[in-house]
């Protein structure tokens, strides 16, 4: 049981999850702070985790019927437009179509019963926060190939999820817990877009139409990326502005040499995308299954997301800790 678990988790990509809980971490101590019920943020975090899952997988299965495909030598399906490793589990036979879809409705509905609870245990009003979720779940493959994927992320891990767990932990909203989910979501969005333009040459091979492909030129991507991590910072202004917290949420400037190496690495790619930084420093890690992506998955992407993921982390880490403890 244990084993299937974590095949379906590492399938599911649940290396991404971080984005998800550390940003529930941020408004889950700014609920605290105003007598929010710790036992319902816990559970609002499985319900939010599952979606997130069930969005990593439902979107490899949208990908395998879109993407081009080819026979090797031997007779296996290849996707030679792809970042490789994509889809792998699919490819080498190990699921069936039919499995991807029924974990899928697995994770959908464990959010689905966390959902329902609290609208029985909370408000109705649950209801609207779950309908938004849903949509995004069900429909961020297909929109995310017309220019919504930073839109759709900045929504779910921005004012859904920071309005979501504040509701249902203190049973009233208020505008201070959505500026407060600003800078995360900024730096959340920041993510996907270094995915993107990591796959900028495969999407345009695959015609899917992303905010990366609409700047064309690696010199605007990069340039509109340096101004998305320069807003990230600045936005945490707002906190102390609004009175939300106190100075100490500036201590999330300790994060930015992180930033300045991220951009620095982007840059590098861009000049030649078969590159890998060969300094490994201690705020690059954690580097999950890093053996396995040197043999089987690409470590110019890898190594550049992991980079993009961890500067979240610990920012998020930063900023959650200093309203836990304002």
């Amino acid at each position: 049981m244990l084993k299937t678990i974590k095949f379906w988790l590492e399938c599911s990509r649940w290396y991404a999850l971080p984005m998800s809980i550390f940003s529930w971490f941020v408004v889950f101590s700014y609920a605290l702070q105003n007598n929010g019920n710790a036992l319902f943020g816990y559970i609002a975090l499985i319900g939010i985790c599952t979606a997130h899952l069930a969005t990593n997988l439902l979107d490899d299965f949208c990908d395998f019927h879109s993407l081009e495909k080819n026979i090797d030598p031997n007779n296996n399906v290849i996707l030679p437009n792809t970042q490789r490793g994509k889809c792998r589990y699919i490819i080498e036979k190990k699921v069936k179509l039919s499995e991807v879809l029924a974990v899928v409705g697995i994770y959908c509905l464990i959010s689905l019963i966390v959902g329902l609870f609290f609208c029985f245990t909370v408000n109705k009003m649950v209801s609207v926060f779950m309908l938004i979720g849903a949509i995004i779940v069900l429909f961020y493959s297909f929109l995310s190939n017309v220019r919504l994927s930073e839109f759709l992320v900045g929504i779910a891990f921005g004012p859904l999820m920071f309005g979501g767990v504040y509701y249902v932990m203190t049973g009233k909203l208020t505008p201070d817990v959505f500026i407060l989910s600003i800078p995360t979501m900024i730096l959340t969005v920041n993510l996907l877009f270094t995915d993107t333009f990591l796959d900028k040459e495969i999407d345009k091979c695959e015609g899917k139409k992303t905010l990366v492909g609409l700047l064309k030129t690696n010199e605007n991507i990069l340039c509109f990326q340096k101004w998305l991590l320069i807003l990230g910072y600045l936005s945490v202004l707002l906190i102390p502005i609004f009175d939300i917290a106190d100075w100490e949420v500036f201590l999330t400037a300790l994060t930015i040499p992180l930033a300045v190496d991220l951009y620095q690495s982007l840059i590098l790619y861009g000049n030649d995308n078969t590159s890998v930084p060969q300094a490994k420093k201690w705020y690059h890690f954690p580097f999950e299954a890093w053996a396995d992506i040197k043999a089987n998955r690409s470590q110019p992407f890898m190594f550049r997301m992991y980079q993009a993921r961890n500067l979240m982390i610990y920012f998020s880490i930063i900023l959650g800790i200093t309203i836990w403890f304002n």
